[in-house]
C-alpha cells in the first residue's frame, strides 16, 4: 500500500511520459550503474555526482562510481549528468531549452538514464528531485526527520521534464540560524527542497544602506520633513542629492556583485515620510508616488548601464497601493501579505494593478513572526499548513514570479508547513492532501494516527491551552507504543523535546500569574532556559530569540523574572550556557511521563468543530418548555467591554437604547446596527461623561434578527437597557485565522451573574474557553436541572474547560456564572450564544431540530 502511494506522489510530482521511456536498471543484484559527467565540466558537475553517489550508497549499501569521460557517444549502463552546454546534443533533441534557467529532464533508457539541466543550478535540482523519486525526504532539517528508503534493487521507468512554479523561492529564518548545526542542516535543506532560484529577490528595507541615518546630524536636509522637522526615518526623494546617491548606491551593488540580479529600492521600515512641498508634488503626493518614483529614476539607470538586472522593492505598509503612474519594467514588487493598512486592495487587485504598470510581481509572506506566534502551536501561518498550502495556489494562479515568506527556526510547531510549502513553491500543482499523507506516513508509518492528531489540532488553529497540550502528550504515548523503529522513536522523541518545552513554558507563565512567589518563578524560569538552550540545535524553536535578545528575553517572555529585585543577572547569563547538550531518549521518556502525570486531574475533550447554521431563531417559541422551568427569575446584568447583540426587531419599531456605564466608566463609542450578514444598516456616534447615561434611537425597517455593536471598548464599558425580547450576545472565537475578526464576548467586572446557552439534543462534550480572564476567576457552571457540573475559583487567561455531559442533560438550558475582573468567553461544540435570561436565548435553527 505505502509503495502504491508513494509512487502516486511521484506522478505528481512531475510531467512523466512513460510511452517514451525505457526501464534503466540503478543497481540489481549487487551490481550499481555507474555515474558519468564530462570531463570539461568536471569541476562543475563532479560534485553533484559525488552527492549523487553519496545518496545512492546510503539507500543501497553499495558503492557508486563517478567517472568523467570526452563524449557520452559510447557510454552505456551510467547516471549520465550534465547541463545543457555540457550534452548540447540531447539537450536539443529534449528541447530543454523551453523550460527555463531551472528546468531540468530526467528520462531513463535501456542503457543510460539521463539528467540534464539549463543551469548548474537546474542539474542540482535534478538530482535531488531523482531521489525524491526514489523514496527519499528531508522534511525537517535536522537529520533526524530525513528520510533515506532502503532498496537492494532499483529499476526506474521515467521521462520528466520539471520547472518551478515560482522563479524565486525562499523560506527564510528571521533572526537566522544561530548555531554551526543549525546552518549546516539549514543550508541543506533548502538545496535538497529547491528553494531559491534564478530570479533572486532582493526587496528588504534598504535606504539606510545607501544613506546611513549617522548622517542625519551632518545634512538633514537628506532625510524626511515630518510636520516641522526633519526625521531620519526615511529619506527626502525629491532632494537631488538624495536621487544621485541612491542611484550610484544601486549601480556600486552591480559593480561589486556582477553576479548580482537584483538590488533593492525598499524605504527604511515604518513610517516617516517626507512632507516638504516637493515631495507633495511628485505623482499624486502620495506615499506610494514617492517610493515608486525613486524606483522608476533608479531602474532607468540600472537599464542603461546593466541591461537585464532589476531594482526590486515591497507594496508594504504605508506604499502598498500601487503608484499612479507607469513602472519600469525592471522593477520588481512582491506585494506583502501583512502590513497592508496603506491600502484597500485586496493582493488579487494589487497584482493586477501593479503588473497594468509594467511591473512584475511576487508575493512577501509572513509564515512565522517570533513577536507575534512565539513559537506557540496553531498561532503561525506555518502551523496552518492547510490554509498556508492553498494560499500558495492562489499566488500561483495570479501569476506571481516570486515567493519570498519570513519565517523563524521553529520546526517544532511549523515544520509539516515549512516543508509543505517548499514542495508547492516548486510544484503549485502538487495535491495538499498527497503531500501531508506522504509526511506523516514516511514520517511515523503505525504511529502516524494519532500524531497527525496533535498537527491537525494546529492546523485548526486550536488555541494553545492545557486541554490541548494533555490531549498531544496522550497522543504522544500512544505513538510510543504503536511503532517501534528507531528512525521513528527518534521523530517522537523530538516531538516530546516540543511538547515537554511547551509544559515548561506554560508553568512559568502560570506561575507568574498567580501570586507573585520570588523562589517559583526563579526555578520555573531556570528550567525554561536550560531546557530551551539544550534543545537549540534541534530547530524545534526560535531560541536565539528568546534567550539571546534584550527585547524578547528581558522585555517580553522574561520580563517578571527580570523585575525581582536583586536578582543576579549574571547567574540568568549562566543558565542560558549552562548545558547544550540535546536530550537523550531515557531522560525525554522520563520527562514526557512526569509531564502526563502532571495533567493527571485534568479533563480534556476534543472539539469536534461542530457548526450551527440556519435561521437565527427564538429558543422559547420552539421550545417553550425550557424556560418556563426556570420559573420567576430576574434577567442578569450584563455590562459588556465588547460584543455583539443579536436581537429580535419589528418592522416600524422604534428602539431607544440606554447606555449605562460601569461606575467610572464614560460613553464614547461608534455604534453600528447590521442585519445577520453583517451588512451595515445604520451607525452613528454616542457619548456621555463619566458615570453619566446615553441614549440612541434606531429604527427597525423589518421583522427579522438584527446585530448590534454598540461600540462599547476598554473603560468604556455599559449596560444597554433592551426590553424583554429575544436577545442574546454571540460568544464564539472570534478571531479564527483566515475569516474576518469580531468582537468578542467580553464582560467587566461579573459577580457571579449567570447567564445562559443551549445545550443541543444529542451532545456528548463541549467546551468553554477563557482566552481572556483575571487570574484565579471563579466559573459556575450548572444544567437545566440546577446540578453543579463544573466549579472552579483557579481559572487562568487561556484556560479551556472540558465538558462531559451526562444522559439526559443536553437539549437543555445551561448557565455559567463568573466572577473577574474583565473576561472573555468563547463556546465550542454548542450554539456560541449567551442570554441575560433563558427566555431570551437565541440560536441557529438547526441545533434544535
Amino acid at each position: 500500500m505505502k509503495r502504491k502511494f508513494l509512487n502516486c506522489y511521484v506522478l505528481a510530482l512531475v510531467f512523466c511520459f512513460l510511452c517514451n521511456a525505457a526501464e534503466f536498471v540503478v543497481i540489481e543484484k549487487g551490481k550499481p550503474c555507474s555515474i558519468v559527467v564530462m570531463s570539461q565540466s568536471k569541476e562543475k558537475t563532479g560534485k553533484y555526482a559525488d552527492e549523487l553517489a553519496n545518496f545512492l550508497k546510503q539507500i543501497t549499501g553499495n558503492e557508486f562510481k563517478v567517472y568523467d569521460v570526452e563524449s557520452e557517444k559510447n557510454v552505456k549502463g551510467a547516471i549520465i549528468i550534465g547541463t545543457a552546454e555540457d550534452l548540447k546534443e540531447k539537450a536539443q533533441g529534449e528541447k530543454i531549452e523551453s523550460l527555463g534557467p531551472e528546468g531540468f529532464i530526467i528520462k531513463s533508457e535501456k542503457d543510460n538514464l539521463w539528467i540534464i539541466g539549463n543551469t548548474e543550478m537546474a542539474l542540482q535540482h535534478g538530482i535531488y528531485s531523482f531521489l525524491e523519486k526514489l523514496g527519499c525526504r528531508w522534511y525537517f532539517p535536522d537529520p533526524v526527520w530525513h528520510v533515506i528508503p532502503q532498496k537492494k534493487e532499483i529499476k526506474i521507468n521515467i521521462d520528466a521534464k520539471e520547472k518551478p512554479s515560482f522563479a524565486w523561492r525562499n523560506i527564510w529564518y528571521e533572526y537566522g540560524p544561530r548555531t554551526p548545526k543549525l546552518k549546516a542542516d539549514y543550508d541543506n535543506w533548502m538545496r535538497y527542497n529547491r528553494q531559491l532560484g534564478w530570479l533572486r529577490v532582493h526587496a528588504g528595507h534598504s535606504y539606510a544602506n545607501y544613506i546611513p541615518t549617522k548622517e542625519f546630524e551632518k545634512n538633514p536636509e537628506l532625510f524626511s520633513l515630518v510636520g516641522t522637522e526633519r526625521k531620519p526615518t526615511q529619506l527626502c526623494i525629491s532632494n537631488p542629492e538624495v536621487q544621485k546617491r541612491v542611484i550610484e548606491g544601486v549601480l556600486n551593488v552591480f559593480k561589486k556583485f556582477p553576479d548580482r540580479l537584483m538590488a533593492s529600492v525598499e524605504p527604511n521600515d515604518g513610517g516617516g515620510f517626507c512632507e516638504c512641498e516637493n515631495c507633495k508634488k511628485i505623482g499624486n503626493g502620495t506615499i506610494s508616488d514617492q517610493v515608486f518614483y525613486l524606483a522608476n529614476l533608479v531602474a532607468k539607470q540600472v537599464q542603461q548601464q546593466f541591461p537585464g538586472k532589476y531594482v526590486g522593492l515591497l507594496a508594504y505598509h504605508l506604499h502598498s497601493n500601487p503608484p499612479s503612474f507607469k513602472l519600469e519594467p525592471n522593477i520588481h514588487v512582491e506585494i506583502t501579505t501583512g502590513f497592508r493598512g496603506g491600502t484597500k486592495l485586496t493582493i488579487a487587485q494589487q497584482v493586477e494593478a501593479f503588473r497594468n504598470l509594467g511591473a512584475s510581481v511576487g508575493a512577501y509572506d509572513y509564515f512565522s513572526v517570533y513577536l507575534w506566534d512565539w513559537d506557540v502551536p496553531g498561532a503561525a501561518k506555518a502551523g496552518r499548513f492547510y490554509t498556508l498550502g492553498n494560499f500558495i495556489k492562489e499566488m500561483k494562479n495570479l501569476g506571481l514570479t516570486s515567493y519570498t515568506a519570513e519565517s523563524c527556526c521553529n520546526w517544532g510547531p511549523n515544520g509539516p508547513g515549512y516543508w509543505l510549502a517548499s514542495k508547492l513553491m516548486w510544484n503549485a500543482d502538487l495535491d495538499i492532501n498527497m503531500l501531508v499523507e506522504d509526511f506523516f506516513d514516511n514520517c511515523f508509518k503505525k504511529a502516524k494516527v494519532p500524531v497527525r492528531r496533535i498537527y491537525e489540532r494546529w492546523a485548526r488553529a486550536e488555541r494553545h491551552t492545557p486541554r490541548t497540550l494533555k490531549l498531544a502528550l496522550l497522543d504522544l504515548q500512544q505513538a510510543y507504543n504503536l511503532e517501534k523503529d528507531p528512525e521513528v522513536q527518534a521523530r517522537l522523541e523530538s516531538r516530546a523535546m516540543y511538547l515537554h518545552w511547551l509544559v515548561l513554558k506554560m508553568e512559568y507563565e502560570k506561575i507568574t500569574r498567580q501570586k507573585f512567589d520570588r523562589e517559583k518563578i526563579i526555578e520555573a524560569a531556570k528550567d525554561w532556559i536550560i531546557f530551551s538552550r539544550r534543545i537549540m540545535d534541534t530547530g524545534l524553536i526560535h531560541v536565539y530569540p528568546m534567550l539571546f535578545t534584550q527585547k524578547t528575553f528581558g522585555e517580553r517572555i522574561f520580563a517578571v523574572l527580570m523585575s525581582i529585585k536583586d536578582l543576579d543577572q549574571q547567574e540568568i547569563e549562566k543558565w542560558k550556557k549552562e548545558r547544550q547538550d540535546i536530550p537523550e531518549a531515557e531522560e525525554i521518556r522520563t520527562l514526557i511521563t512526569q509531564d502526563i502525570k502532571k495533567f493527571a486531574d485534568l479533563q480534556a475533550v476534543e472539539i469536534e468543530t461542530r457548526q450551527y447554521t440556519g435561521k437565527i431563531v427564538a429558543l422559547a417559541e420552539k421550545k417553550p418548555e425550557l424556560s418556563k422551568k426556570y420559573g420567576e427569575i430576574t434577567a442578569s446584568p450584563l455590562y459588556l467591554e465588547s460584543g455583539l447583540y443579536y436581537f429580535a426587531g419589528k418592522k416600524g419599531e422604534q428602539l431607544n437604547l440606554t447606555y449605562k456605564p460601569y461606575p467610572n466608566h464614560t460613553i464614547d463609542c461608534h455604534w453600528k446596527l447590521m442585519d445577520v450578514n453583517e451588512k451595515t444598516i445604520v451607525e452613528g456616534d454616542v457619548k456621555a461623561e463619566r458615570n453619566q447615561q446615553a441614549t440612541i434611537e434606531i429604527n427597525i425597517p423589518e421583522d427579522g434578527i438584527y446585530i448590534l455593536d454598540a461600540g462599547t471598548t476598554y473603560w468604556k464599558s455599559a449596560m444597554l437597557t433592551f426590553d424583554t425580547r429575544p436577545l442574546s450576545v454571540w460568544a464564539g472565537r472570534p478571531d479564527i485565522p483566515g475569516k474576518p475578526k469580531r468582537e468578542p464576548f467580553r464582560q467587566w467586572r461579573p459577580q457571579q451573574e449567570p447567564v445562559y446557552f443551549y445545550v443541543p439534543k444529542g451532545t456528548k462534550s463541549f467546551v468553554i474557553g477563557f482566552p481572556s480572564c483575571q487570574a484565579n476567576t471563579k466559573v459556575l457552571i450548572k444544567d437545566g436541572n440546577g446540578k453543579t457540573i463544573y466549579s472552579s475559583d483557579s481559572i487562568m487567561p487561556g484556560d479551556q474547560v472540558s465538558i462531559i455531559v451526562s444522559e439526559g442533560s443536553d437539549n437543555q438550558i445551561w448557565s455559567i456564572a463568573i466572577t473577574s475582573l474583565r473576561n472573555i468567553v468563547e463556546l465550542y461544540d454548542i450554539p456560541p450564544f449567551l442570554a441575560r435570561h433563558p427566555a431570551e436565548l437565541l440560536v441557529p435553527e438547526d441545533a434544535i431540530k
